[in-house]
């Protein structure tokens, strides 16, 4: 177990110093698309570098529960974020709809769409999970995240 913790602790710092160097690259760059999809990865760096953080923490043991209260809150929210994704997904379909001349620029609009969607049901599942909470394992919440995630967290998603 030791080797696991430290093999995603040792991730999480690689994925982090990755995306210092990448924000590096970016700064340096003058093209807006080439910089935005170098800053993009690297953001995504760093929300893998948090993943992989979040996994050796539940190596250690299991995090704390939600109480009630606090679960009917953060299920507010995720509500609202829900509706908001939605709304996103409808704009940037009208957009595509509209028709975009540049390619680069139709290349990023579909990127957010694609964003977009894994965002919309990645929250419905945190959703669910929230709501489901008395009857959940914390692997059955884990494979409610994942099972249906087009990459799994992996680049290309």
């Amino acid at each position: 177990m030791t080797d696991k913790l430290e093999l995603y602790k040792k991730m999480s710092e690689l994925e982090e110093g990755y995306a210092d160097a990448l924000e590096d690259t970016a700064r340096e760059l003058k093209n807006p698309l080439i910089r935005i999809i170098i800053k993009a990865v690297a953001q995504d760096s760093i929300k893998h570098s948090l993943i992989y953080k979040a996994i050796a923490e539940l190596i250690e043991g299991p995090g704390p529960m939600l109480s009630e209260e606090e679960a009917d809150e953060i299920a507010k929210e995720i509500e609202r974020h829900i509706k908001v994704e939605e709304e996103m997904i409808k704009s940037l379909n009208k957009m595509l709809e509209l028709g975009v001349d540049n390619k680069a620029i139709e290349f990023l609009v579909k990127a957010i769409l694609k964003d977009e969607h894994y965002h919309h049901a990645l929250l419905k599942r945190v959703y669910d999970m929230i709501v489901l909470r008395e009857t959940l394992t914390e692997s059955e919440m884990w494979d409610l995240i994942w099972k249906d995630a087009l990459y799994h967290g992996t680049p290309g998603g």
